[in-house]
């Protein structure tokens, strides 16, 4: 089958954005969680771990879901590219606005004011710098796994 100029620009442009919400989408969910397991008077070491662990697993969920739900609709995609170009862009513009906004929303709520737990996780982080390398691990993790789902999905199929 024989891919048209156009759908293969549409394809390029959902895939990037699809996978710029789904980023955001597990950064958000990563931020969320430090921040409820911190106002939870969870352990620094816990509070990294766990909430660097969810954002990875959500991650490679959402963007398995998404290469297999590509692959059993590959044919309606195709037919209605634009719609699907227009919807992943708006997913990820609503996600951008929603990790924009969401110190704002904390900070109206209160949510970590005159917590220990931020300053106790923060110290922990500043103590073990090595962590920071650990979360570039995680993320080039997710990357890798990323590239592994694309492959055996497309060698397979």
């Amino acid at each position: 089958m024989k891919i048209k100029r156009n759908e293969l620009i549409g394809f390029f442009g959902f895939g990037i954005f699809s996978y710029k919400f789904i980023s955001s989408l597990s950064y958000s969910f990563t931020d969320f969680t430090k921040d409820l397991l911190i106002s939870l008077d969870s352990q620094p070491y816990w509070v990294f771990w766990i909430s660097e662990l969810v954002g990875l697993i959500l991650f490679v969920i959402l963007i398995n879901n998404l290469i297999n739900w590509i692959f059993d609709n590959y044919k309606t995609i195709c037919e209605n590219i634009l719609k699907y170009l227009i919807w992943s862009f708006s997913a990820y513009f609503i996600i951008q606005i929603v990790q924009i906004s969401y110190p704002s929303i904390k900070s109206f709520f209160e949510f970590g004011k005159e917590n220990v737990g931020f300053t106790e996780y923060y110290g922990y982080l500043r103590k073990n710098y090595i962590l920071y390398f650990t979360q570039s691990i995680f993320y080039y993790l997710g990357e890798i796994i990323t590239v592994i789902l694309i492959y055996n999905k497309t060698k397979n199929d």
